[in-house]
């Protein structure tokens, strides 16, 4: 079923796409691509001017090193290592690379801990 979508021309494709709005009972609106715009009348497209769905709260972050101080590169170097269990030369490079991502897709709680520990040794770091 899957390769025969796949080859759909365009308008197979439309018929197809209105065919499961009419099942389903979507409106043009709910069909329509939504740029983000706000038109200014205070009604979200789409929604018919319901509420705002609630803002997901972000789960999962990145820890970036930004900046370091000279004389705390060594330092740096050794957390970065023991954080990210990287080799040495590894760590060495992306301390050198900064601004880099150190941590990727960690708990806020593991994020805050690790930035701590890097800024006390003299790191400038970002949780994104």
């Amino acid at each position: 079923m899957a390769d025969e979508i796949v080859h759909l021309n365009m308008l197979e494709m439309n018929e197809l796409v209105n065919k499961i709005a009419d099942h389903y009972g979507f409106d043009d609106t709910m069909l329509s691509p939504d740029d983000g715009a706000d038109d200014g009348d205070g009604a979200l497209d789409g929604l018919g001017g319901a509420a705002a769905a609630p803002v997901e709260e972000k789960k999962v972050f990145d820890l970036k090193l930004v900046s370091y101080d000279d004389k705390a590169k060594i330092k740096v170097i050794k957390e970065v290592r023991s954080l990210a269990g990287l080799g040495l030369k590894e760590a060495k490079e992306m301390v050198e690379g900064a601004p880099k991502v150190i941590l990727k897709d960690i708990k806020k709680e593991l994020a805050e801990e690790c930035k701590a520990k890097l800024e006390e040794i003299g790191a400038v770091m970002e949780i994104v």
